[in-house]
Order: structure tokens, then C-alpha cells, then sequence
């Protein structure tokens, strides 16, 4: 509102007591700002002209105007105070922000403190549109994300809550958050960080992966290794000494394909290695030439059988 004549307009209201409540609570908020200056002064200016050009015919009524004014200014300030107490709660009542990511694609964020979150695909964190208390708090609630925080003196704490209370402690470093079916990772690529769960304390180092299983309650610190744990967010599988049953999860999760693996005894072949993930058909052919197995696509399926029986399909 800066229409001048609609600012005027709601100065007079005011203090002719006909606002409405929506109307006090934009009042307060441009007196707040300083928009109101103007009308209020020319509010103020054109009553007492009026008082100085017409004291027969106004001075009455102004005198009696100017008591009520005294009374109501007293009332005003209380109601004032009141309102806009109420308002400035509720203009800077900070509200979360809900990024969630589908099953097709990862999301990067940018925090309000230039911070960067990378989003893997089916997750979702939380955060704050506004830092308050000294505190920069995030939330994980699903999935994984990797965190590269940004030193601020002015909020020196940066806080990641996971679904299951874990909460982790940085300052400016690069970690990396997976939480999943009761289970959560934190993997830490450079700085430091403090993890804490109630009474249980645990402070990682680079190169170190802290456990966490809600089922047992136990909290965890190990060596770990980075390739694997950032692979997603360099578009790669990364599978060390995994289960073809492993693989065709993964696989199935990422290319959003039914995986069907024929035989039984298929599923204990094991695979080590990286590969991107970017193109099904080379996924496919590296895995079926390193474990010797047939695996074919099928519209919406990828089925998976032993190289043997697929020649004697074939004769």
C-alpha cells in the first residue's frame, strides 16, 4: 500500500476508531516501517490548522476531540504495544522449509547461509527460512544428503537432526548423511564433527563413518571409504564385494525396472567395482560379462538367467 490518499484514509480511520482488524494490523506494520510517516504529519498538520483557522467553530468540539485523543493516545498505546507484539510475532514467526526429492532425481540447495545440501533421490530435509539463537538447524527426515557447510561467526552451530534424534555437530566441513529404515550413516569427508544420541558421544575424523541402528541403539565409529559412500553424488554404483541379490536392489531402486533373477543360485555371485550410472545398457553389459550371466531388458523388466541355460536356449 502506497497510494498516498489510501495511506491518509488509513490514518483517519485509526484514529477515528472505525479500523477494522485487519486494517490495525497493517497499520502497525507500516508504522513499523516508516511508511506512514508522511500521513501522520499531514494528519496532525491539518488538525491543528483547522484548530488555528476556525477556533469559533471547532474549538469546542476540538477540545473535547483533543481529551478523547488524550484517553484514547493512553488506550492506543496499550492496544498499540499489544498489536503489535502480536504482529511482530507472527511477521517473524520463522517458518521450516520442506524440500523432498522423487525417485527420479537428486536436488542441490542452497542454504540462507550459502551452505550446499545435495539431495539424493527420496529424501527430504528441513530447515529454517531464518537462523535463530546462534543455531543453524537442519533436518534430515528421510534418505541421504551430502552437507557442505560454510564457516559463519555469527552462527558458529550447525546442528543436522536425523528421524531417529541423532544429532550432528559441525562447523565448516563436507559430510555426507544417509538415514533409512531405522539406520543411519554419517560419513565424514573433511573437518569435524560431534555425533550425539542422549548419553552416547562420538567424534568423527575424514575418512571415518559413524553407525547409528535404532533397533539396537548402538552407536558406532569405523574407517570407511569415501568412493563408496559419495558414489551417488558422482552419478556412480560403487559395489565392494556385493551379491548380485545387492546389486539387482540397487539397480531396480535407480532405473525404476523389476529385477528377476532366474535362478536361485545366481544371487550369491559377487561383484566388485564402480560403474556410472548413467547408461542401463553399459550397467548391464559390464555386469554380465564380469559374473558371466545373460541378463536382458524387457520393457519394465530386467531379467537375469545363467549364461548356460542361455545356450541351450539356443541350440
Amino acid at each position: 500500500m502506497t497510494d498516498p490518499k489510501l495511506l491518509s484514509r488509513l490514518v483517519e480511520r485509526y484514529y477515528t476508531n472505525q479500523a477494522t482488524a485487519e486494517e490495525l494490523e497493517v497499520f502497525i506494520h507500516l508504522q513499523k516501517t516508516g511508511a506512514l510517516d508522511e500521513a501522520l504529519n499531514h494528519y496532525w498538520e491539518e488538525m491543528i490548522r483547522a484548530e488555528i483557522l476556525h477556533p469559533d467553530e471547532v474549538f469546542q468540539p476540538v477540545v473535547r476531540k483533543v481529551w478523547h485523543w488524550h484517553i484514547a493516545a493512553g488506550v492506543s498505546v496499550v492496544l498499540v504495544s499489544f498489536l503489535a507484539a502480536w504482529f511482530l510475532m507472527n511477521a517473524y514467526e520463522i517458518h521450516d522449509v520442506l524440500v523432498k526429492t522423487d525417485a527420479f532425481d537428486e536436488r542441490q540447495i542452497v542454504l540462507p547461509d550459502g551452505s550446499l545440501v545435495t539431495l539424493n533421490r527420496n529424501s527430504t530435509v528441513s530447515y529454517p527460512e531464518k537462523w535463530s539463537d546462534g543455531v543453524r538447524n537442519v533436518k534430515l527426515l528421510l534418505g541421504e544428503a551430502y552437507f557442505e557447510i560454510k564457516k559463519n561467526k555469527d552462527y558458529p552451530s550447525f546442528i543436522v537432526h536425523t528421524q531417529d534424534d541423532l544429532n550432528i555437530n559441525v562447523l565448516g566441513t563436507e559430510f555426507n548423511v544417509s538415514s533409512r529404515h531405522g539406520d543411519t550413516y554419517v560419513y565424514l569427508h573433511n573437518g569435524r564433527v560431534k555425533i550425539k544420541k542422549d548419553d552416547k558421544e562420538a567424534f568423527l575424523d575424514p575418512g571415518q563413518l559413524a553407525q547409528y541402528s535404532k533397533r539396537v541403539g548402538e552407536l558406532r565409529v569405523m574407517p570407511a571409504s569415501g568412493e563408496r559412500w559419495l558414489a551417488w553424488k558422482n552419478d556412480m554404483f560403487y559395489f565392494d564385494d556385493a551379491t548380485l541379490s545387492e546389486i539387482s536392489l540397487a539397480l531396480q531402486e535407480y532405473y525404476h525396472k523389476q529385477v528377476i533373477i532366474e535362478n536361485e543360485s545366481l544371487k550369491d555371485l559377487r561383484f566388485t567395482g564402480k560403474i556410472s550410472r548413467n547408461s542401463i545398457g553399459m550397467v548391464l553389459k559390464i555386469l554380465s560379462r564380469t559374473l558371466n550371466i545373460k541378463i536382458a531388458q524387457h520393457k519394465d523388466q530386467i531379467i537375469i538367467e545363467n549364461s548356460e541355460k542361455v545356450e541351450r536356449h539356443a541350440d
